[in-house]
């Protein structure tokens, strides 16, 4: 027996007087063409999608800021790396240990080469004043 959300469907692999079939299983002879019966038959349409008050909501939670990269507890090899952020009101400020980098106004990515192995605290601010940020782990020589 397998059933979906419309449809229920049943396989009888045997003999008519129901005496069994010496290595037989329904594993492997029913549920092949069960399967293959369930795949013909049409899918259940999908439930309507409904649109609730909230635009505000949403469209907050598609600005809301985030820092992409490097992300919390993430262990990087020294060397040149991409901070990125999403959403948020630009200009963004990239800061690593409280000190900011070199703004780009118009950029929601900044290259910044670690000093040397270690931990580090890496936060991007908005305009709004709104902050992201990860602890990292940077190892090398």
């Amino acid at each position: 027996m397998g059933f979906d959300a419309r449809h229920v469907a049943g396989v009888w692999v045997g003999r008519p007087d129901g005496t069994p079939l010496p290595g037989a299983t329904g594993a492997a002879l029913a549920l092949p063409i069960l399967a293959r019966v369930m795949e013909l038959v049409p899918a259940a349409p999908l439930a309507p999608l409904r649109v609730r008050g909230g635009g505000a909501a949403l469209a907050e939670a598609v600005d809301q800021l985030r820092l992409l990269f490097p992300p919390p507890g993430a262990v990087v090899e020294r060397g040149d790396l991409v901070l990125r952020a999403q959403g948020g009101q630009r200009p963004l400020t990239f800061l690593v240990d409280g000190a900011p980098l070199p703004r780009e106004p118009a950029r929601r990515d900044l290259g910044w080469t670690p000093p040397g192995p270690g931990i580090y605290r890496v936060t991007v601010l908005d305009a709004a004043g709104r902050a992201a940020g990860a602890t990292i782990r940077v190892r090398g020589e």
